[in-house]
């Protein structure tokens, strides 16, 4: 864990599955309880065997591949609600769960989600994901119906108990209800049309948007919260590229309105939490997020002046975002002009063509390849699955992360 910000995820995903395997040849995979250990070692054989579940689990999401199939084949409980000084070596008896929250409520939440996650899928099918929820195999009622059961299990097991003075237990409130709005975000998301031919409803785009947008700002809250800073090694970021993507997405859907107002007003405050994204030596993720922020709010000054309505103030980070621009335009034209004159014959708005191509020298020595990109239209999201898989491609590919 404190590699993260700076080994590419599929290290960590190897890695990852290597501790996996460890463990099931330690016989972590099986409940102490059916082996006939103490139930001293028992509890503490289920916090790491559900440690590294969670872990692997989270770098697999993060590259949009599967955790290792071993995770399938085990029995091991997942822990107690217990404090640490209910665990006493020599104890005969397991102790009596507490009720409300306990120094290992984070480590509970999570597997509480994973489990919910695995009632979608079965063992012989080995896929075990948050993209389970957009599959076309529950129907829309169903899973609307599951995470409802979801949150109502998260209420009254945690959530309740939550005292807004206390800091662990701010963190467990966030963790828990940004967790409900990715779960309504991917069983209502814009890819799910995209994949189907089927046109996203209303309905849904508003429990997209409403979703999406809570997310954000759930993520933003760490970051810089002193009263939240001893806590932040168990937040990721990983979110913040799908989810800013969903609320773009619905704000040009929109065009104008008062949530789409409040939507620009969110997006700068995420953008003051990771100044890393306005920074033009970023990742082509970070380049793609800002090429696309600054179409949407465009069209949204265009369909102000249409509707005759009061121009807003322009925000910094449009006006950061729109200096940055001006060396990418140049330098696209350059890497159109050497196209053209080394006849190369490719798509020019591939990623993996434009680093192709800087690999084999065909680059202008001066143009900065990420930069260089030409993303699609946003719009194309909506029509369009292979859009998706390549952007969730570029995501799984940069080598720089947001901290966190």
């Amino acid at each position: 864990m404190g590699l993260r910000n700076h080994y590419r995820p599929d290290t960590l995903y190897m890695l990852s599955g290597v501790a996996v395997r460890l463990a099931r040849k330690m016989g972590l995979h099986r409940d102490g309880s059916s082996l006939g250990l103490s139930p001293f070692e028992t509890e503490m054989r289920r916090r790491l065997w559900w440690h590294l579940v969670q872990w692997d689990f989270k770098s697999a999401d993060i590259l949009g591949t599967r955790p290792s199939m071993d995770l399938f084949c085990c029995d091991t409980k997942i822990p107690l609600n217990v404090t640490d000084e209910d665990l006493i070596p020599d104890m005969v008896d397991p102790p009596p769960e507490r009720k409300g929250i306990t120094s290992v409520v984070v480590i509970l939440i999570r597997c509480e989600i994973i489990e919910f996650l695995r009632r979608f899928s079965s063992p012989s099918a080995g896929e075990f994901s948050w993209e389970l929820l957009s599959n076309h195999d529950s129907t829309t009622a169903m899973k609307d119906s599951l995470i409802s059961e979801a949150e109502d299990l998260l209420e009254r097991k945690y959530l309740r108990y939550c005292d807004p003075s206390n800091s662990l237990h701010n963190l467990v409130s966030i963790m828990a209800r940004a967790s409900i709005c990715k779960m309504k975000l991917v069983a209502h998301n814009h890819r799910r049309g995209a994949d189907s031919g089927i046109t996203i409803s209303q309905s849904e785009r508003d429990i997209v948007f409403t979703n999406a947008s809570k997310l954000l700002e759930y993520g933003s809250m760490a970051p810089g919260n002193s009263q939240l800073a001893k806590y932040l090694w168990h937040t990721s970021a990983s979110y913040l590229w799908n989810t800013l993507l969903y609320v773009l997405i619905e704000a040009r859907h929109r065009k104008t309105g008062p949530q789409v107002e409040q939507t620009w007003q969110l997006v700068g405050v995420v953008f003051s939490k990771y100044p890393e994204i306005l920074e033009k030596s970023g990742s082509a993720v970070n380049a793609a997020i800002r090429k696309w922020t600054l179409e949407v709010f465009d069209d949204y000054l265009i369909a102000m002046r249409d509707a005759k309505l009061p121009e807003p103030a322009i925000p910094e980070y449009i006006t950061i975002m729109r200096r940055h621009s001006k060396p990418l335009i140049e330098n696209m034209s350059k890497l159109n002009n050497q196209t053209a004159a080394t006849h190369i014959e490719t798509n020019p708005t591939s990623y993996s063509n434009v680093q192709t191509r800087k690999q084999d020298g065909n680059l202008p020595t001066d143009v900065e390849p990420l930069e260089s990109y030409d993303f699609s239209n946003i719009l194309s999201f909506e029509m369009n699955p292979n859009e998706w898989s390549q952007w969730e491609q570029l995501v799984a590919d940069q080598g720089e992360f947001l901290p966190g």
